[in-house]
């Protein structure tokens, strides 16, 4: 089930950090062309490179964000993992060595 898990949440960050670059560059674009239209000047390409740097902007903070959940998500799992090794250990009750009845401590052997 983790294995699934792991393949949506890259299909999906995939897709976001696709849609967090296309956006920005077609709203400059649509920007530029229509500030072109009314004022007549040549601003596309202005408007085309400033969506492409707010995009990857966008998907820079995105991909770290993501990363960062990640690494918190995997050291409270390893935190919880610890907690699970400890709890375990300490259930399990060890007795102390019991001495043996049938030799005798200090040396003595009776035959």
């Amino acid at each position: 089930m983790r294995y699934k898990k792991s393949v949506f949440r890259s299909l999906v960050m995939v897709t976001q950090l696709g849609l967090c670059v296309l956006t920005p560059t077609v709203l400059g674009v649509l920007a530029g062309s229509y500030v072109d239209t009314h004022f007549g000047t040549k601003t596309v390409l202005v408007f085309l490179i400033l969506g492409v740097l707010g995009g990857g902007r966008g998907a820079y903070l995105m991909a770290r964000r993501i990363v960062e959940q990640e690494a918190r998500e995997e050291k409270t799992a390893r935190e919880q993992r610890m907690c699970e090794v400890v709890a375990a250990a300490g259930n399990s009750v060890e007795k102390p060595k019991r001495p043996s009845r049938i030799r005798k401590e200090g040396g003595e052997n009776s035959a």
